[in-house]
């Protein structure tokens, strides 16, 4: 059965996930039946990232030995993001797709690993999310109804802009897309100019008409969402080494199979080190399309940004005390 947004929100939307008709509890309770777990992505299915999503999910599938099915649902199709979440943490039987800004409302520290230039190299996702000092994050999130299956590079993030941008001054003015939370509005005040909040669906709109003058995103999300046709700059600021995740209900995990349960942290686990070279290679081979596409790259010299980024604590007093130091220590 093909879910349609509408019908998974109106069935989830006071939390009884547990006694959806055909959702959760009738694959849970026969064993012999697969569980199925519905992956809702924001990327859409043209986007070169989502086969890499549909690998996870087959991957997770063979290493259940036939006690779980994962489908894969482009573009939000079940629902909106912030909305997912707040449904998985009830019991919805969907693994999200989100980076981890949106778990601030959850566990705040989380919202860390994005916060501008604190994560130098793809690696350090893995340092830090495989660290016995986010592991404690992990167990509170639990407490909150939600778990990650995977943490994973998604792309280092640049600046797509109607202006060349070589130092922080260069942005004065330009009114920058943002994502309307708080960890992505310190991302911009990181990368200066003004702040223009913008649901991602309608960032292309908001290019053409000039509500928004620039935004940022790996090289391979510039392409596919076709916003390298409103803008003719690049400029390589690499403010984020980006981090996405994939999250699931703490109870509908519980209550799986243990070759599901195994099955998941396994894969969950090991695709951090399978999906870093993937997306590396995906940033080369863009940089090449966009720049025959017309697109004109720049350097930058990131010393006044990474200066501003060095007040991102601050902005963060709900953050536990010294957590953002001790993060540095342990990517080190």
């Amino acid at each position: 059965m093909t879910l349609t947004r509408k019908q998974f929100l109106k069935t989830f939307a006071l939390g009884g996930a547990a006694a959806a008709s055909g959702l959760a509890a009738p694959s849970i309770l026969h064993a012999q039946s697969p569980t199925l777990l519905r992956m809702n992505m924001v990327i859409g299915n043209q986007d070169p990232m989502f086969p890499m999503w549909e690998d996870f999910g087959k991957r997770i599938e063979e290493a259940s030995d036939g006690t779980l099915k994962i489908e894969v649902y482009p573009t939000e199709t079940l629902g909106k993001t912030v909305d997912m979440i707040e449904a998985v943490s009830r019991g919805a039987p969907v693994l999200q797709d989100s980076d981890p800004s949106h778990l601030y409302n959850y566990v705040p520290d989380f919202a860390v690993f994005m916060a501008p230039y604190m994560l130098k190299q793809p690696e350090d996702i893995r340092k830090a999310w495989h660290s016995d000092f986010v592991a404690g994050w992990e167990e509170q999130l639990h407490q909150k109804g939600l778990r990650v299956l995977t943490m994973t590079y998604f792309g280092t993030r640049h600046l797509l802009s109607n202006r060349q941008v070589h130092m922080r001054a260069d942005t004065a003015g330009l009114k920058i897309r943002n994502a309307p939370t708080k960890m992505w509005n310190e991302v911009g005040r990181v990368l200066g100019g003004d702040i223009t909040n913008t649901a991602w669906s309608e960032v292309y709109t908001a290019l053409s008409q000039g509500v928004a003058e620039g935004a940022e995103s790996p090289l391979s999300i510039l392409y596919s969402a076709k916003l390298y046709e409103t803008l003719p700059y690049i400029s390589l600021t690499g403010h984020l080494v980006a981090t996405t995740s994939i999250i699931m209900s703490q109870k509908v995990y519980e209550g799986l199979p243990e070759q599901g349960k195994k099955a998941l942290d396994t894969v969950g686990r090991g695709y951090t080190d399978v999906r870093q070279p993937m997306i590396e290679g995906l940033e080369t081979e863009y940089r090449g399309i966009l720049e025959e596409a017309g697109i004109v790259f720049n350097e930058v010299d990131k010393s006044s940004f990474i200066e501003a980024a060095a007040q991102t604590p601050d902005q963060f007093p709900e953050w536990t005390p010294g957590m953002y130091e001790k993060m540095l220590e342990i990517i080190a």
